[in-house]
């Protein structure tokens, strides 16, 4: 398939997710602080584990120039780009810190027991698939924020909770820097790894690498759903 064809089979596959009651029941909880902290607590859980991710498909992938392409990925996420020069967990850490969160509480967070059982899930994927399906199930979780896409919704991930957070708890889009940068940075990313698929995918396995990618958004939406459900008892 052709990257535009890619670009289609994977949008309608997030679209999808974001139709699920898990999402619908998520956006529509009015925020407060303890849910604005539960939520971070359990996101510093998944961008910490993402970044064990990407190595390993990195690892099982024998192609180098993919590989350069991950790792530039990684150097952004990790170490610097215009949005942080200390990495995006330090966007996440920051925004913490405007609801009351410190870094201790951000770094030993306890996971929800949906949380532990999606980070098992997306890990077994990043070890044990196809480097290419695995790879369609980690790039995918960035086409969450694509403005270009979820405009019927709404907007992406971050631009809800941007705005739901600056109602909710009062906060200026300069408090919530990672809702921010990621509203942005991960339409770039979104589109890093179109002309890999297209390159590295040969015909007739087109279908086990969507299959994987709709797996991803399946864990994504128990993720999302035992947060719900958490935030909900609050």
């Amino acid at each position: 398939m052709k990257a535009k064809e890619w670009r289609q089979e994977l949008g309608n596959i997030v679209c999808e997710y974001f139709a699920t009651p898990e999402l619908e029941e998520f956006y529509a909880l009015p925020v407060n602080r303890d849910r604005a902290q539960l939520y971070l607590k359990q996101l510093t859980i998944y961008v910490r584990n993402r970044r064990n991710y990407w190595p390993q498909i990195a690892a099982n992938c024998p192609e180098f120039e993919v590989k350069q392409r991950i790792y530039a990925h990684e150097y952004e996420e990790l170490v610097e780009d215009e949005y942080s020069s200390h990495g995006h967990l330090d966007l996440v850490v920051r925004q913490a810190k405007e609801v009351g969160l410190s870094l201790d509480e951000m770094l030993n967070a306890e996971p929800l027991p949906s949380t532990r059982a999606a980070v098992y899930g997306w890990w077994w994927i990043a070890r044990h698939c196809r480097w290419q399906q695995a790879l369609a199930a980690s790039t995918i979780a960035e086409w969450t924020n694509d403005e270009r896409l979820l405009g019927d919704f709404g907007g992406g991930n971050c631009t809800r909770l941007l705005k739901s957070w600056g109602r909710g708890l009062g906060l200026q889009p300069e408090q919530m820097p990672n809702f921010t940068a990621h509203s942005k940075a991960d339409e770039r990313h979104a589109d890093m790894f179109l002309e890999v698929l297209e390159q590295f995918i040969p015909p007739g396995e087109e279908r086990d690498v969507l299959n994987t990618a709709k797996e991803s958004m399946e864990i994504h939406r128990a993720f999302y759903g035992g947060m719900t459900m958490a935030m909900a008892r609050m």
